[in-house]
């Protein structure tokens, strides 16, 4: 049995879904995303100052191009960010979306990068913390909220590292392959969400890491309404709920670009203490507090283009102007 047949039997075995190349994937409707991982390799090979030097442009028309998507980025610094002044939101707006092209860009790094550049360019900082636990057998959740350096911290942990996680299928099956073939390429098994938590239980007694993203609104069932920047927020409970059945410590961390060093950092901090608590708003606020200090490391790379107060507790009106989409009141 060859070793590509033994990394897709261990992956079945783990019950981690599966994003094989097929024919399919080479009609004429995909031909376009082939183009795009063909300039994503381009980019990948070209001098780092003409990289860079792309991205302020590229970001400026993506923010110009934005329309509702914007809306939601500038309403979320509004919120979180109430004592800045307009100008100083408009600030990090643009930086947003300049360190938005500039991870996009970049994503040639992830999916035809040497092992030696992305050991290179993607550092963790805090890893001291992650090999504490493993050495005394702890299991670990890494609480990875979702920064727009996300990606580049998943795959360098997974380099040093066995682990898994969660994550919803693209669309497009073309850029699915070759995301899911990045994200897998070392040790990584990836499970979708609607297999619900027992995979990651398993794989966390076995000794891998979850690599766990819960600050999504994924709306009221499942979650409390806690402080989020101050604002209330339907905060998954899930977090705590794992922890518990699997034992194991959760470790808060945040990725992001360093552009003075021209790197990707991962930063990793000490796990919780006294978690979980057995009260769902103590846990799900500490959850929020973890996220809220990653996001202080580089306030703009975090996905403000999320909705990440949809969901309001009854009685309250909604954040966000509603969608221009029969059916939908968001």
């Amino acid at each position: 049995m060859s070793a590509v047949d033994d990394e897709t039997g261990r992956r079945e075995d783990a019950g981690a879904y599966q994003a094989p190349l097929t024919a399919a994937h080479f009609a004429p409707r995909y031909w376009g995303s082939w183009l795009l991982l063909g300039l994503a390799w381009v980019l990948q090979e070209l001098p780092r100052p003409a990289v860079r030097g792309l991205a302020g442009g590229l970001g400026r028309l993506i923010r110009r191009l934005a329309g509702r998507s914007r809306a939601v980025v500038e309403r979320n610094l509004e919120l979180c960010f109430p004592a800045m002044t307009a100008a100083e939101r408009a600030q990090r707006l643009e930086a947003y979306y300049r360190y938005q092209a500039q991870t996009a860009l970049d994503y040639g790094l992830l999916w035809f990068g040497k092992p030696g550049q992305h050991a290179a360019r993607i550092r963790i900082e805090g890893l001291e913390h992650y090999e504490r636990l493993r050495s005394g057998g702890t299991p670990v959740i890494i609480l990875a909220p979702h920064s727009l350096g996300l990606d580049y911290g998943g795959v360098r942990m997974s380099q040093m590292f066995d682990g898994v996680s969660f994550a919803k299928p693209l669309k497009n099956p073309v850029l699915e392959w070759i995301n899911h073939r990045s994200r897998t390429r070392y040790s990584g098994d990836i499970f979708a969400r609607d297999q619900g938590l027992r995979p990651a239980i398993r794989q966390l007694k076995r000794g891998r890491f979850f690599y766990y993203l819960p600050d999504e609104d994924l709306g009221a069932e499942g979650a409390v309404f806690v402080d989020f920047f101050g604002v209330q927020k339907a905060t998954l409970t899930a977090l705590a709920r794992l922890a518990r059945m699997s034992k194991a410590a959760v470790l808060p961390s945040f990725a992001w670009y360093d552009a003075a060093a021209d790197q990707y950092v991962m930063r990793l901090w000490p796990p919780l203490e006294d978690y979980p608590s057995g009260d769902d708003a103590v846990d799900a606020r500490q959850m929020n507090a973890a996220i809220e200090r990653g996001i202080e490391q580089a306030p703009a790379q975090y996905l403000w283009s999320m909705r990440l107060f949809r969901t309001r507790p009854e009685g309250e009106p909604r954040l966000y102007p509603a969608r221009e989409r029969k059916g939908n009141t968001d």
